[in-house]
């Protein structure tokens, strides 16, 4: 996932949410989307962190 822009993340995340909230997923696969997006969220914020209100480029 380190070549993936930050609006494929997101697209990915939401497409995760998605998933999750209609409910036809296994118990274990919706264990496996949690985990994955529990992932791409970290990334995200380290990758969107910000300082005294101002955007760190990295």
């Amino acid at each position: 996932m380190k070549d993936e822009t930050i609006a494929d993340k997101t697209d990915r995340l939401e497409q995760i949410i998605e998933q999750l909230e209609n409910g036809d997923v296994a118990l274990e696969r919706a264990n496996e989307l949690h985990a994955e997006g529990t992932e791409l969220i970290a990334e995200l914020e380290s990758e969107l962190a910000v300082g005294d209100g101002e955007v760190i480029d990295r």
